[in-house]
């Protein structure tokens, strides 16, 4: 008789509500999909940060030779060794007007230290340095190498 009066006004759902059951399968796709989800998102963040960059970059190219973006990859000539290696900008700055940039650039450098007992170690060590756009140059657009700057 409780039972009944308990239905009639609501009251049983609430002192026994029915519990849904789900299905595991329904549980593994709603997993897969999250998954997926999330995957896509990290793909299209990937993918605007890519666009922005190679834009960037282009802008940069457009304005003329002397002219890069942050973060672009370029190669660099070291006029005291007269090798060329990559480096990245990782500034621009219009410090002598807007038609004269200069570059901070970041590249590793191999180097070799003579130790006490007379044997070589040779360490890789990374170098900050400003320069000026003369002595950089484009390569060409890469998205797995730019990935990894922008990362």
């Amino acid at each position: 008789m409780f039972s009944k009066f308990a239905e009639k006004v609501g009251l049983y759902d609430f002192l026994a509500p029915e519990t849904k059951k789900r299905s595991k399968s329904k549980e593994s796709e709603d997993d897969t999909t999250t998954i997926a989800n999330s995957f896509s998102d990290e793909q299209r963040l990937k993918s605007r940060r890519l666009d922005a960059q190679l834009k960037a970059e282009k802008e940069a190219a457009a304005r003329g030779p002397k002219f890069f973006a942050k973060k672009q990859r370029v190669r660099y000539l070291n006029k005291t060794t007269n090798s060329v290696c990559d480096a990245v900008v990782v500034g621009v700055h219009y410090d002598d007007g807007p038609d004269n940039p200069y570059y901070t650039i970041k590249y590793k450098k191999h180097c070799e230290e003579i130790l006490d007992e007379g044997s070589k170690r040779t360490y890789i060590s990374e170098v900050e340095k400003q320069t000026n756009p003369e002595r950089l140059s484009r390569v060409p657009w890469d998205e797995d190498a730019t990935w990894k700057v922008l990362q």
